[in-house]
């Protein structure tokens, strides 16, 4: 086992206040968004589950991404050994700040410190609320980032981190190509930069939609999101001879490799397809459910949802769709994925996917998938019941967490509470206000 780390926990809890909170869904057919007396976040319409629709004519294809477009296992809640006050709402804790573009935070098996990455090509340590002078690794000298999508992008700590020490990163490199690489740390909070060993590289068109999320699955599988390569795509998301516009899903048991799962349906690395940027995705270990957030060219911004025993395959139809709509050739064919979720452009540009929450600190909320868009400033959660109207309980928490703002990731600790890092350089806790 490598050196452990000493275990506090970051931060106090906020400070309970006695106000009650409603959390209730307006019905599926009410198009006015209604607000609660007290404070508390805007409730949305529900949606109700996707179907197949060609959906309307595209307008003029541009980008509008002016900034970035980003679980731990997930438990039963713990019951809280006092009562708890009625919720009034959210607020937000300043955990750290001053970092250089962080673009993802997360936790790692075996300590209760806080990995925070820095798009330039270093990962920070936060430990007891205070951010360690030694950083955890430092590859500055191999990362690109000469454009607002490229740089380190993705971190995953392997599950059993605590005894093996393997981790794995991707970046672009200084050619602006994908990389994906294995690692081992000396200690819990230190990487081994020398055991840098590269799985896979892949090429990469133009400077943007780069994906970089990496995420480990309850099958042990490590799931890797890569972008449709930027530029003008054409319909390199519905190739699977290429890696690109997918998630794809590698067997990293043996270190220093991977291997291809044997039901991966193209018998190649692609799981899921027909993605523009899945920048942010998440996989709730409860319901076993892979929430993606796919920014949106130009009309809508969207949010996919698939189940880890049943998605290979999927096609979530970019560049046919956009969203629910048409907006390329063959839209109308049978066989494409609509979101579960999406919201036009005049609300937002670029969509930053987060978590499921499954912490203790806010039962309230148990369930809820959170997700902000980086240009709006919007932040917002929803249940998800693929059984019942598919989304519900859409809360609007945009005006509680107003000082989050231009959000490029969300994270989880190892306690499954939820934090977020923004373009201020700050790295936030998600708490409930009381």
């Amino acid at each position: 086992m490598i050196r452990s780390a000493t275990t506090r926990n970051l931060l106090a809890l906020a400070v309970a206040i006695s106000v009650s909170l409603a959390l209730a869904g307006c019905g599926a057919d009410d198009t006015n968004t209604a607000r609660f007396e007290s404070d508390g976040p805007r409730v949305l319409p529900s949606v109700t589950a996707p179907t197949e629709s060609a959906g309307s004519d595209p307008s003029d294809p541009q980008d509008g991404e002016s900034g970035p477009e980003t679980a731990s296992e997930s438990t039963e809640a713990t019951e809280p050994t006092q009562p708890l006050a009625p919720l009034q709402g959210l607020a937000t804790q300043l955990v750290a700040d001053r970092f250089d573009k962080p673009i993802f935070v997360t936790g790692a098996p075996g300590t209760d410190a806080l990995f925070v990455v820095e798009q330039d090509g270093v990962i920070s340590v936060v430990e007891n609320g205070q951010r360690s002078e030694r950083p955890f690794l430092d590859i500055t000298d191999i990362v690109g980032s000469v454009a607002g999508e490229q740089g380190l992008l993705g971190l995953a700590f392997h599950p059993e981190y605590a005894d093996n020490g393997r981790f794995f990163a991707n970046w672009t490199d200084r050619e602006g190509n994908t990389q994906l690489a294995e690692f081992k740390a000396s200690e819990l909070t230190l990487a081994d930069e020398a055991s840098m060993q590269i799985l896979l590289s892949q090429g990469q068109p133009d400077p943007n939609h780069n994906g970089g999320m990496l995420e480990f699955g309850p099958d042990g599988l490590l799931y890797f999101g890569l972008g449709d390569g930027g530029g003008r795509p054409g319909n390199r998301s519905q190739d699977t001879d290429t890696l690109l516009g997918a998630i794809l899903r590698l067997d990293v048991s043996e270190p220093g490799r991977y291997s291809i799962p044997d039901d991966n349906p193209f018998g190649n690395e692609i799981w899921v397809y027909g993605l523009r940027n899945p920048w942010r995705f998440s996989i709730d270990f409860q319901t076993r459910y892979m929430y993606i957030a796919d920014v949106g060219q130009n009309r809508f911004e969207e949010v996919d949802v698939v189940g880890i025993n049943d998605g290979g395959a999927t096609n979530f139809g970019w560049p046919a769709k956009e969203g629910d709509s048409c907006f390329g050739d063959g839209c109308d064919r049978p066989g494409l994925t609509d979101p579960v979720l999406q919201y036009p452009h005049p609300e937002g540009c670029s969509i930053t996917g987060g978590y499921v929450y499954r912490g203790s600190a806010i039962p309230e909320m148990f369930g809820h998938y959170f997700y902000a868009d980086f240009c709006g400033g919007l932040l917002r959660s929803f249940r998800y019941d693929p059984d019942l109207v598919g989304v519900q309980q859409q809360l609007d928490w945009s005006e509680d967490l107003a000082a989050v703002n231009r959000v490029t990731s969300f994270g989880t600790d190892n306690n499954n509470e939820m934090y977020a890092v923004n373009a201020a350089g700050e790295l936030l806790k998600i708490v409930p206000r009381r």
